[in-house]
């Protein structure tokens, strides 16, 4: 859409038009940030240029936290409205329904043959189908095809910003958030900590920071996907702010003030009531006892709980529930500042087709629009 528009302004001459293999535009965009668009982030890359797009289409902008941008109505059809009042106005001509078979290149340019079996000629091209994460939403890896078909590499694709499965049983716990820090080990060895909130499934693990953590997880070629998963684990520490010690400390002076209430009680206030009773029994196994009862050690061992409660990897949730797309069309074949093709002149790519992939926060829609942006004023030059 960004670079329909952008082409349409550059050259009011040439002749623009949309391919859209579903029944209307924005699809996934709709879903993205639970139907609030979080459509960019100010920490993107060149963000004048896309706050500039937005603007020109009529589109109010809220800032919120961590620099995450979002429609001030807060609904992401308010921004595809926005993006098709434009489209339309510039008499940007728009075919749903139609889905591409696959691209030949051609002496003077190219032709889309459809499935159909009609065909389409154009003098340039842009491949913007998006990746492989979230089909239900039509992207189905369409793009690979045709890129692959005419020259270009396509690097390992696997999902991304993604929940986790876990070994354990979470069934207690399912539905539980809280905020905290996550570490993700590989072999023990720490790679990556983010900050946030945490949620728990029915199979593992979820939340912004997870997603993030998940970018990481890389599976090595020629090892079976549940052996590559379980080299990684995830910590989580509730309460970030103290040391061990001193969260034994606070746990001690707590007994002494509820010496006769049933021991997981311990947790609680510190944790969500249904996680506390979770990491109680994941750290000492119940004997209902009372608070009185539990030592200096377990006391000890129930803090560390707390600050490092570990989780073996075991899987992701895949292509459904992926947020992003990790590898694509190699970066290195496009000239990034045209979005041209290097290989194909006349052949350009935009969006998550391409080798890219950046954390949750906007930064993925941000890099979307920019290509559009860059590939719209390129693509009708010298029509």
């Amino acid at each position: 859409m960004s670079l329909a528009i952008e082409a349409a302004r550059e050259n009011p001459q040439a002749k623009v038009e949309i391919i859209e293999k579903n029944s209307s535009l924005g699809k996934k965009l709709l879903a993205t940030g639970n139907g609030k668009c979080n459509i960019s982030n100010i920490n993107g890359e060149d963000i004048a240029s896309v706050l500039l797009l937005f603007e020109s289409i009529g589109l109010m902008i809220r800032k919120e936290d961590e620099g995450r941008l979002y429609p001030y109505s807060e609904q992401a059809s308010s921004v595809v409205e926005a993006f098709e009042r434009e489209i339309d106005r510039l008499g940007i001509k728009k075919r749903f329904n139609t889905e591409v078979e696959r691209i030949e290149k051609s002496k003077n340019g190219f032709e889309i043959i459809l499935k159909k079996g009609s065909s389409i000629f154009a003098d340039r091209i842009a491949v913007t189908t998006g990746g492989k994460s979230a089909p239900q939403f039509g992207t189905t890896g369409d793009g690979y095809r045709f890129a692959k078909s005419l020259g270009h590499s396509i690097t390992k694709l696997a999902p991304t910003l993604m929940p986790v499965i876990c070994e354990g049983e979470f069934e207690s716990i399912k539905g539980v958030r809280a905020k905290g820090t996550s570490t993700l080990l590989k072999k023990g060895n720490p790679l990556a900590i983010e900050k946030g909130e945490i949620q728990f499934t029915d199979h593992g693990l979820s939340g912004i920071c997870i997603f993030n953590l998940s970018r990481l997880i890389k599976i090595e070629d020629g090892m079976k996907l549940e052996d590559g998963f379980r080299g990684y684990s995830i910590v989580l520490d509730f309460v970030p702010e103290t040391s061990v010690s001193m969260l034994t400390d606070y746990l001690l002076q707590k007994q002494k003030k509820m010496p006769d209430e049933k021991e997981s009680v311990i947790l609680q206030s510190i944790l969500n009531n249904k996680l506390a009773c979770f990491v109680y029994e994941r750290s000492l196994s119940r004997k209902d006892r009372k608070v009185s009862e539990i030592t200096v050690p377990e006391m000890e061992k129930l803090s560390q709980t707390v600050k490092a409660l570990t989780f073996t990897v075991t899987g992701g949730k895949g292509w459904k529930e992926a947020q992003c797309t990790s590898g694509g069309v190699a970066s290195e074949e496009i000239n990034m500042n045209t979005m041209e093709s290097k290989l194909v002149k006349g052949l350009f790519f935009g969006g998550e087709i391409i080798d890219y992939d950046g954390p949750c926060g906007g930064y993925n829609l941000q890099n979307a629009w920019l290509n559009g942006i860059k590939a719209g004023h390129n693509i009708v030059k010298e029509i």
